[in-house]
């Protein structure tokens, strides 16, 4: 079994995921062209980690693990750079030649690296 829960508390949890990331995606996107396509994304994760799941044949726990970590992980890497990623992209509609913020870019990258790393030890770690 997967980290030692059932799978009805792995679908708890990833439904609980999916609520955080459209609520804090909806908060952390302030572009309100954006904010509308944020509710694809828990759409585009269920296909993309049920479609390897099927390939893979994993399990369901272990999918649902994989699911909830990526929902959860995009608004914990935007979050604290929100308004430098809002004002950023102002600034690029004005000149697009502008380039991002160095610092939100290396927030972002370090994050998702960190976070990556995070998910891979606990997935080893429940596999």
């Amino acid at each position: 079994m997967f980290l030692s829960l059932s799978t009805s508390v792995w679908i708890l949890i990833a439904a609980g995921a999916t609520v955080v990331n459209l609520v804090a995606m909806q908060w952390i996107i302030q572009i309100p062209k954006y904010k509308k396509k944020q509710v694809w994304m828990p759409v585009i994760g269920i296909a993309t980690l049920g479609l390897r799941a099927l390939v893979q044949h994993n399990a369901l726990p272990a999918t649902l693990y994989l699911y909830a970590a990526v929902m959860v992980m995009m608004p914990l890497m935007l979050g604290p750079v929100r308004s430098t990623i809002t004002r950023d992209h102002y600034r690029w509609v004005e000149d697009p030649t502008t380039k991002a913020s160095k610092g939100a870019m290396a927030w972002i990258i370090g994050s998702a690296m960190v976070m990556v790393t995070a998910v891979g030890v606990g997935y080893a770690a429940g596999v």
